[in-house]
């Protein structure tokens, strides 16, 4: 018998009985969310299936990009290829439009083509939260995967009690690609007379890179870049209870790469030079008075702008993508007791503007967008406790969204109602069950609903295509939402003191998440061309998906040994004929071990990660994914005290040796070995 891993947990947790009695309360491994479910609440208690990546981890691991700093957790993977600028997260299966991001808990819509959307330097985060798998009642539009939270530094994050000033300078090297990257922050707190205070950040960096190597000490052709990034923040504090904060950041990235960067430059994959903006600006403010139960309160505004600037350099044409959002969002806590309700509205309207020059090939080349998309939304959530150990967390949101292409003179509307429901029940103080349902969508976007124009040309072939033959793009104004519906179950368990000074914590999430009107791109006669026959391409309604899988987190320190554990799996079928389907993940183990030394200053550790073959794949597909095995070592010093405070150095090797691997369904093949090393002073 086949033993499932829900009952494998809580058969471990019956075994645990004995030393449970000595567990006590965990505070090391009991992370603190604070914007990815929109409510502030532990790992531990939520149903949800959650992921916290904090600032120590993001300085141990050097990542390039903010996919880079997941990719060892549980079902959690990095897409689209070894360039950073172009990277993705995928999650459970889902990714690019399916997985929302959010920074400082605003929305990052950016979507367009194969270009990159995830802007942040992960130098300027204290943290990365994931939500696995949907969270539309919450968020609205786009969530129907899970959620990436990033939150940026801020001043309070680096200043002691009773400290007004400090900054730090950093220095990074990397041995793959020569990479330079240089970062630094000034900040401060000013006490007002009046007995508040005002806080200030100004963060920035500068990277810089050639080519970077795979596997084997083979290169890459066109993966150099360079780019920049910059954060600031005020904040001010008339009381203890109020708080207004503006943020400004921008990212600038300058590269010279194929026009799908997850690819190699080919006949239908220009070189092009491509000159990529990144602006937001955000006003915030919240109160949270300590004598009034039923006001805490959050308001924030924000502008997002994104501009691709490209240079087809093999195609002599310049082109253009504009992306801006305004957006909002105000929501309100109020506690009754043994009821805590969270309600709020928000909204936001995304406009695309894009130009698509055709010098050389008239009539060869999509059509400009001229679009908008409107979205409103409303949405609460009630947490109950019911007794002492039982509670429930139920939500529903509506949302009203239009899309609306100006140079169509065309349009589209539709709503959504995204209802979810958890249950907790916490049998011991060391074993926490949950289980909960979650209703999502994703409404689809101007590109895919509103693109015109040539998508790619097969040259003349004589005797055969004497001509050629162009595929042009259909609209499909009647293209509907994507839509989620998600079960899951999941167990925790926290100890303390079984042997010490030591700790344990364990989780397992079960899941089925049944994804129906999946909307992909598809290409009529796919015969590539047989004369007088017409081809396009359109976005449809296609596939009604069945994805369903576990991830297993357990972490265990003892004094200053630390061991975490992370292992994910996600199978996905077609629900009409059983067959597997495409962009599903290999199943993937990852271990990191460490050594804490003289008292804490010196952190040693190793990193292993196995991900076995993708052997599950649709009948027509040829392809080979093998397993692969992945070596890392990490060395992190900073003294507490004495000559060297305020000094730090992180030293890393990843992949060690050397493998020459590529992800499931990924085109290219992923970095090779990388010396890291990187040495930060703060005053």
């Amino acid at each position: 018998m086949t033993k499932k891993p829900i009952v494998v947990a809580v058969a471990m947790a019956m075994s645990a009985s004995a030393v449970a009695q000595q567990a006590a309360s965990v505070t090391e491994f009991d992370e603190v969310l604070v914007t990815a479910t929109r409510v502030t609440e532990k790992a531990s208690e939520t149903s949800r299936s959650v992921a916290v990546v904090n600032e120590e981890q993001l300085q141990e691991s050097q990542p390039a990009s903010v996919a880079q700093a997941l990719k060892n957790e549980a079902n959690v993977n990095v897409t689209n290829g070894p360039r950073a600028s172009s990277q993705g997260v995928e999650i459970r299966g889902l990714g690019g439009q399916r997985v929302l991001q959010t920074i400082d808990g605003a929305r990052q819509n950016t979507n367009s083509g194969h270009r990159g959307t995830y802007f942040m330097d992960p130098e300027l985060l204290s943290s990365v939260e994931v939500v696995r798998g949907p969270a539309s009642s919450l968020w609205g539009s786009g969530a129907i995967g899970g959620v990436v939270a990033q939150n940026t530094k801020s001043a309070q994050d680096f200043l002691d009690e009773g400290d007004g000033f400090g900054g730090y300078l950093k220095q990074g090297f990397e041995t793959n690609g020569n990479r330079l990257k240089t970062s630094g922050a000034i900040y401060g707190l000013t006490e007002q007379a009046s007995g508040g205070s005002v806080d200030w950040l100004v963060n920035g960096s500068y990277y810089d890179n050639d080519n970077i190597k795979i596997g084997g000490d083979k290169t890459l052709e066109n993966s150099a870049s360079r780019g920049s990034s910059g954060l600031a923040k005020i904040g001010w504090q008339p009381t203890d209870d109020q708080r207004l904060q503006l943020s400004a950041r921008f990212s600038d990235i300058n590269e010279l790469v194929p026009s799908n960067p997850a690819t190699e430059v080919g006949s239908s994959v220009p070189l092009v030079r491509r000159m990529t903006k990144d602006t937001n600006v955000t006003l915030d403010y919240s109160i949270n008075p300590t004598n009034n139960a039923y006001l805490d309160l959050n308001a924030t505004l924000y502008w997002n702008g994104t501009d691709y600037d490209e240079d087809r350099v093999t195609k002599n044409q310049f082109d253009s993508t504009e992306y801006e959002t305004l957006g909002f969002s105000i929501n309100n806590r109020s506690d009754f007791g043994m009821t805590k309700l969270t309600y709020g509205v928000d909204g936001y309207k995304d406009s695309i503007n894009t130009v698509r020059d055709d010098s050389g090939q008239a009539g060869q080349r999509p059509d400009s967008l001229d679009g908008e998309t409107t979205v409103w939304g409303a949405f609460t959530r009630a947490d109950i406790e019911l007794t002492e150990r039982w509670a429930i967390d139920a939500a529903v949101r509506y949302d009203a969204f239009e899309n609306q292409s100006n140079n169509l003179n065309a349009s589209s509307d539709d709503s959504a109602f995204s209802p979810s429901v958890g249950l907790t029940w916490k049998t011991t103080n060391w074993l926490t069950l949950s289980a909960r349902y979650d209703e999502a969508f994703r409404a689809p976007s101007i590109e895919e609903m509103y693109s015109t124009g040539t998508h790619y040309c097969i040259p003349p072939i004589p005797g055969f295509l004497p001509n050629g033959l162009c595929n042009t793009f259909e609209i499909n104004p009647d293209l509907q939402a994507e839509k989620a519906q998600n079960k899951e179950i999941k167990a925790d368990l926290r100890f303390a003191n079984m042997a010490g000074n030591d700790e344990l914590a364990m989780t397992l999430s079960v899941f089925r998440n049944d994804v129906d009107d999946f909307i992909e791109q598809s290409v009529s006669n796919p015969l590539m061309g047989i004369p007088g026959l017409e081809q396009t391409t359109s976005w449809d309604n296609v596939d009604e998906a069945k994805l369903t899988g576990f991830e297993f987190s357990t972490k265990y320190r003892y004094q200053q040994t630390r061991v975490s554990l992370n292992y994910g799996q996600t199978e996905g079928k077609d629900k009409a004929n059983d067959e597997y389907l495409s962009n599903i993940p290999a199943k993937k183990l990852a271990i990191d071990l460490s050594q804490g030394l003289m008292e804490g200053d010196v952190k040693v550790g190793t990193r292993f990660t196995y991900v076995a073959e993708q052997d599950q794949l649709p009948e027509e597909n040829l392809n080979q994914y093998d397993s692969y095995k992945l070596w890392d070592v990490y060395v992190a010093w900073e003294p507490a005290m004495g000559t060297f405070e305020g000094l730090r150095v992180d030293f890393a090797i990843e992949n060690i040796g050397d493998e020459e691997y590529r992800q499931a369904w990924q085109t290219l093949y992923e970095q090779g070995r990388n010396y890291k090393l990187s040495a930060r002073y703060s005053f």
